[in-house]
């Protein structure tokens, strides 16, 4: 039997006749092999199929990457599947060696600065790869827009980075452009110490509109648990979901951490279970109670796929693999609308923030919650804290004129 027909059982007469046949079979044998006959094997084959026609590219040639996705962006109109599909074909095409270099791009004249300040960066501050080259967006989009051609480094000051932001506005999300000034901050300062520009560049007020002083949103321990009691376990899917937010919510584990966790983390004997950090880059272990052994006892040998993946928590859909920790966030986010609570307005880390205020209301001093949360210093641990408003009451002051009324000191 033909992969195309093992995809599409009625319809696939319509791909075995398209011009492009040969290279569909090829692709969904590739997807079938790796278990990928499903739903979304169906999706990037008729993406695949739209893309090929929109291109006209010779039966078997070898592709561009840039030419590539340009086709599959027009031919298909939802971002997250072409995304996907491109992702994935083109994986595909590197295995059979059919994709050309990438077009040569054009000449960056800062190229030296910037990889020297994220060279520092990962020196001096130890940043993961993946934040330096964030930075390096940022750096790299302010440059291009700031500077022309005919314009030096030396140039920035202060009205450069100001317009910039000004600019960038009304196009970015409060978060996003937050992330943006401090990096674009800390590379003026650098380029100011290292003598690349003569005057501070980086002492700008921040927008009123991407302050940082806004508190976490950490959820009632009562809304929690019923959020926790919400999750459809019938299947595995659900109980798999149910297992995840209950680890985030009683152990305060990020998206990250609970989705890399893997079978040999839990030590049945010391009902420990070993976290790997890896934004801090260290280990932590944590008791965990007899519920939560029962839990991960019962979801790994009756509900776990059978497989030799080391990871506890695996994808749903083929292929086979870990979640990642967007995946966990999509999990919070699709189980909360289910759940019909008011809490829609949250992200997966409201559950480690309410992990932390629920410590902390219970008397559990700043330092064993940070222990417990792996920060490495207080002043981490105390941005989780900033909602202690029932604490915030205890120590108010008597208004004086209220005082002296009800007869009291003034």
């Amino acid at each position: 039997m033909s992969a195309l027909k093992k995809v599409f059982p009625r319809v696939h007469f319509r791909y075995q006749k398209d011009p492009y046949a040969q290279d569909l079979e090829q692709f969904a044998e590739w997807l079938c092999a790796r278990r990928n006959c499903n739903k979304s094997a169906r999706t990037h084959l008729y993406n695949v199929q739209q893309a090929l026609r929109r291109m006209r590219a010779p039966v078997g040639s070898k592709f561009i990457a840039e030419d590539l996705r340009a086709a599959l962006r027009v031919a298909t109109s939802a971002r997250c599947h072409w995304q996907h599909t491109l992702s994935t074909f083109t994986t595909f095409l590197l295995v059979h060696d059919r994709i050309l270099e990438r077009k040569p791009k054009p000449v960056d004249r800062f190229e030296l600065v910037r990889r020297e300040f994220g060279n520092q960066l990962t020196r001096h501050r130890g940043l993961r790869p993946a934040t330096v080259a964030d930075y390096d967006h940022w750096i790299g989009d302010f440059l291009r827009r700031s500077l022309p051609a005919d314009r030096p480094l030396s140039s920035l000051t202060a009205a450069s980075f100001e317009h910039y932001i000004k600019d960038r506005l009304p196009e970015l999300a409060s978060s996003t452009l937050h992330t943006a000034f401090n990096c674009i901050r800390a590379f003026l300062k650098y380029s100011f110490e290292a003598g690349l520009i003569s005057s501070r560049a980086d002492v700008v007020d921040r927008p009123a509109s991407i302050g940082e002083d806004r508190p976490p949103r950490a959820l009632p321990w009562p809304l929690i648990q019923q959020f926790l009691r919400s999750i459809d376990q019938s299947d595995w899917v659900g109980r798999r979901d149910y297992l995840i937010m209950h680890l985030m919510a009683h152990y305060g584990l990020r998206t990250g951490e609970a989705g890399f966790l893997k079978v040999d983390s839990v030590d049945w004997k010391r009902k420990t279970l070993t976290v790997n950090q890896v934004k801090t880059s260290s280990t932590l272990l944590l008791p965990i109670d007899d519920r939560t052994v029962r839990l991960f006892h019962s979801y790994l040998e009756n509900d776990r796929p059978k497989t030799g993946l080391p990871w506890i928590f695996l994808k749903a859909n083929a292929p086979e693999g870990p979640m990642t920790k967007f995946a966990l966030s999509q999990v919070f986010r699709t189980r909360a609308a289910r759940s019909g609570l008011p809490i829609t307005h949250c992200s997966a880390y409201a559950l480690r923030h309410s992990f932390a205020m629920r410590l902390f209301g219970r008397g559990v001093g700043i330092k064993a919650i940070g222990d417990l949360m792996g920060h490495s210093n207080l002043v981490s641990t105390g941005v989780y804290l900033r909602l202690q408003t029932d604490v915030l009451r205890d120590v108010a002051l008597p208004v004086p004129r209220v005082a002296r009324n009800m007869g009291g000191a003034v």
